[in-house]
């Protein structure tokens, strides 16, 4: 299981540090990251 993510400089996501937990959910507006948040989990 996933439980952490640290990203820096991949697309827009400069310097992230993420904690997942069981449940985890990822909601924002658009254009704020959630989809490249996803797709530095798949690379």
């Amino acid at each position: 299981m996933l439980t952490r993510l640290k990203v820096s400089g991949f697309k827009n996501l400069v310097d992230v540090d993420v904690r997942f937990r069981p449940f985890t959910s990822v909601a924002g507006a658009n254009g704020v990251g959630k989809s490249n948040l996803f797709d530095a989990i798949r690379f």
